[in-house]
């Protein structure tokens, strides 16, 4: 999901990831074995630098070295630690980490009700859900239900950007079920985390703070850091260079279509979460679809097709397991 009503195109002026741990701040050469993510099977050696995921390109690289984050160990150190499946996480923001999903669908049912046009569910998640190129097709939806002389599009803009500041506050944008728990488990075993949003820069980082998870995230790329925003999959790729990871060693939490895609293109292990207004959607392209983040172990083998001895938080491919 993105947050709503922000602006396409290019990055803002000065706009750049912004990343914490050992390896944010430049290029840096990646040694040792490596695996793609989720499978049992060795790849071939290659090596791969921190610049080197080209936003637009999937960078396949096929060695990683793990850093602690908390301890900076790794990166520069000569200390290698390795994971079984993966070295990395990487979040979307808006629907995966926190709610602003229901806030957003609200918000446009209400502009509904203001012409008397009732918001079919299904409509909005196949055309908003993490599209914001879908909020025309939305305003011509209702401009068509409209009895008399329709509204402007400028003026549905504004009316939604009204009904956002009512419904877009911090008592109803929470941390959805899992999340910190799920986050404290992946730092425990070692794994690097980063968030690609395609939001607003200021909008990422407020809720982070807000929620007071900010510190768990090596590296925060948003839409104002990327050419491309999804289903482009620039911030993957840009968040998995900021880590000096390799796409294939990371795995990608999302909830939209949208967002599976760009996770997809990237070349990552792809972990769907749907929110409760999107779970009707087909989310076959993700290698696992899961009810929450409560049960999730990122330290299992979770692409698709990949042999596992668990089965706690890994449902299957395009489905949802409500028990998992």
């Amino acid at each position: 999901m993105t947050r709503p009503g922000r602006p396409g195109g290019a990055p803002s002026p000065g706009s750049r990831v912004q990343g914490w741990g050992p390896s944010g701040a430049g290029s840096e050469t990646l040694t040792g074995a490596d695996t793609a993510c989720g499978t049992d099977t060795d790849a071939s050696s290659e090596a791969m630098t921190g610049a080197g995921a080209v936003p637009g390109t999937v960078a396949e690289a096929s060695s990683a070295v793990l850093t602690d984050a908390r301890t900076g160990a790794g990166a520069g150190s000569g200390v290698a630690r390795r994971a079984p499946y993966c070295d990395a996480v990487v979040f979307d923001l808006d629907g995966t980490l926190v709610d602003s999903v229901r806030p957003d669908f609200l918000a446009c049912s209400a502009l509904f009700e203001e012409y008397g046009v009732r918001l079919p569910q299904d409509l909005w998640a196949r055309e908003v859900c993490g599209r914001p190129e879908g909020y025309p097709r939305l305003f011509a939806v209702l401009r068509d239900g409209c009895g008399g002389a329709p509204p402007d599009e400028g003026l549905l803009r504004r009316r939604l950007a009204a009904h956002w500041e009512t419904f877009m506050t911090p008592d109803r944008v929470h941390l959805l079920p899992g999340v910190r728990g799920a986050l404290e488990r992946a730092r425990a075993a070692g794994l690097r985390l980063a968030v690609a949003s395609s939001s607003e820069s200021g909008w990422v980082h407020r809720w982070l703070r807000h929620h007071g998870i900010g510190h768990h995230f090596e590296a925060v790329v948003t839409g104002d850091d990327v050419a491309h925003r999804k289903p482009a999959p620039d911030a993957y790729l840009a968040a998995a260079s900021a880590l000096a990871v390799a796409p294939s060693r990371c795995v990608a939490v999302e909830d939209s279509l949208t967002g599976v895609a760009a996770a997809r293109a990237a070349g990552m292990t792809v972990v769907a979460v749907p929110t409760a207004l999107t779970r009707g959607l087909d989310y076959g392209a993700a290698d696992r679809v899961l009810p929450d983040l409560r049960t999730v172990d990122f330290t299992a083998p979770l692409r698709r097709g990949a042999r596992s001895t668990t089965s706690a938080g890994t449902g299957l491919a395009g489905t949802c397991e409500a028990g998992a």
